[in-house]
């Protein structure tokens, strides 16, 4: 234990003075954290360590965020974890929330700005993926100037790359154009456009780097609802950003930026039933990411480039992620099938087709409405955002191919057909292997006999903890916080299996390691000797 509490005494390297032995009557204090407002989770490509990267904070309150202890120095832990805290005496409010950019940078990746906006103390939780910038991933991007009032000096066109099958974007930002950020105070300086482009080259590639994977909930920049609408096809669209050298995102322009898509001349206009023509007009959508919102936008249309080629061509005055696309208005709402079957429960997976009046698999959003589900008796599942008009049934496959099919009903009926499907041969699934884990309790265990402990006297209040398995490259498992008075946590793990253990009063400063332990019983014991925890014993 001793071992232990001088690894107590790493935690305090730097909040205190000094540390000594905590058995020679010194009394421990730790600096107590700030609460986590908003806990980041990055996927790092393969051959990167969360110690080559760095993190700044950008944008309109970037002052305001600190880290746990009240600094600026922004890193990860080892296990690619980032936590981000609002400075003391900072309040936040629907009415006055916070805004700022999460930076990642390495030589390695792709610039990662992240945008948050905070509009209460709740603690957000983000995973955040970091693109490689090899392989050609990553965005076009062109430099550009603008003067300190967010002035742009000179006018900047910038192009994605000639991909088989995909549209090609070219973005121009106009001279002249009075650049501003989220919180309208210009964005001066040296000045980067970029546009990474959506694979459009089929339906379902284009809808699956999509928010809502093809399904879009558009409202009038006025705020309407226009309704579900699922995506039929992708004209073109692109991510576009603005940023100057300090990371300030911009998102508005006093004069409309040019977006333009390369177009293949065989793309249908499903609204016409004819392949594309001059003239012809593609509905444009934004999303926000920060409302999780999107707007149809003042449609482009159809034009003949310079080269005879067709484009489309649109003004836009904010920045967001860009798709023209051709759409049709779906039902929210939509029917539910309950399943009457000869299994109590442990069903296994059949393969299920959602079909149309003449047999056909119903395709929403450019796939193809098919899936696997257990029939256990009474259960059910629900089909929404389908073509109106339609009348679907579900088809269901048996493990020697034969087909069930369930009653009609209308798509956008919002009631319950029942589905008969106890014909279907009972091969039940073998038993499920017993679970061998237990649940263990681990505590901190100070010997003070009745007179108990002090938390006055204790280094901390609250521990965060991770598990795994002993000297393994598994993912830390996080336990529940232990907090005083009992300053333990339950897990489930096996026994007469040996895991490690780290610890620490800060989330992202677990200093305190036990390792190679081996569980032999429902209690996890952290034992303090009779000297060890006389410091934090009441008198």
């Amino acid at each position: 234990m001793k071992r232990l509490l001088s690894m107590v005494c790493v935690l305090v390297v730097g909040l205190l003075d000094a540390c000594q032995n905590p058995v020679e009557n010194v009394e421990l204090k730790f600096k107590d954290p700030l609460a986590v407002a908003v806990q980041v989770k990055y996927t790092i490509p393969a051959g990167l360590t969360p110690d080559k990267l760095t993190v700044k904070i950008a944008g309109p309150d970037a002052e305001k965020i600190v880290t746990t202890l009240n600094t600026k120095k922004f890193k990860l832990t080892s296990d690619g974890k980032l936590f981000l805290c609002l400075s003391p005496s900072t309040t936040v409010s629907s009415t006055a929330p916070i805004r700022f950019n999460i930076v990642t940078l390495a030589d390695e990746l792709v610039d990662n700005i992240q945008e948050i906006k905070l509009e209460n103390t709740t603690p957000r939780n983000l995973t955040i993926p970091l693109l490689s910038n090899k392989n050609n991933a990553e965005p076009a991007h062109q430099s550009f100037k603008s003067s300190d009032n967010g002035t742009v000096q000179t006018s900047a066109t910038v192009q994605t790359k000639a991909e088989p099958n995909v549209t090609q974007a070219t973005v121009t930002v106009p001279q002249g154009s009075e650049v501003k950020d989220v919180a309208g105070q210009p964005v001066g300086g040296e000045l980067t456009v970029t546009a990474d482009p959506i694979n459009n080259s089929s339906t379902s590639k284009a809808v699956s780097e999509l928010p809502g994977n093809g399904i879009i909930n558009a409202s009038t920049p006025a705020g309407g609802f226009l309704g579900n609408q699922q995506v039929l096809s992708v004209a073109g669209g692109a991510h576009i950003t603005v940023y100057n050298d300090d990371y300030q995102l911009a998102k508005t322009f006093s004069k409309p930026i040019r977006i333009s898509f390369a177009l293949n001349s065989q793309m249908m206009n499903p609204t016409l039933g004819r392949n594309i023509q001059p003239g012809d007009v593609i509905p444009l959508f934004s999303f926000d990411a920060i409302s999780n919102k999107w707007t149809r936008e003042e449609s482009g249309k159809v034009q003949r480039a310079a080269n005879g080629s067709l484009e489309y061509v649109a003004d836009i005055s904010h920045l967001s992620l860009w798709v023209a696309a051709f759409t049709e208005e779906v039902c929210a709402d939509g029917p539910t099938f309950k399943f009457l079957s000869s299994y109590p429960d442990r069903s296994p997976a059949y393969r299920v087709e959602a079909i149309d009046q003449d047999g056909n698999i119903v395709v929403r959003a450019g796939n193809p409405l098919t899936f696997a589900t257990a029939i256990n008796n009474g259960s059910s599942i629900r089909l929404t955002n389908l073509k109106k008009g339609l009348r679907i049934r579900l088809r269901l496959y048996d493990n020697a191919s034969k087909a069930y099919v369930s009653p009609e009903i209308d798509a956008c009926a919002n009631s319950e057909v029942s589905f008969d499907l106890k014909a279907v041969p009972y091969t039940p699934l073998p038993p499920a292997a017993p679970d061998s884990r237990r649940e263990v309790t681990i505590f901190f265990n100070f010997k003070c006999g009745p007179n108990g402990v002090n938390p006055d006297k204790l280094p901390f209040k609250v521990l965060y903890a991770q598990y795994r398995a002993a000297g393994s490259q598994d993912d830390w498992q996080d336990l529940p916080t232990l907090a005083f008075p009992s300053l333990s946590a339950k897990v489930m793990i096996q026994l007469n299996k040996a895991y490690d253990l780290r610890a620490g009063s800060i989330p992202d400063r677990l200093d305190i390691e036990i390792n190679n332990y081996t569980v032999t019983s429902t209690n996890w014991p952290i034992n303090f000797t009779t000297e060890e925890s006389k410091n934090y014993c009441n008198p």
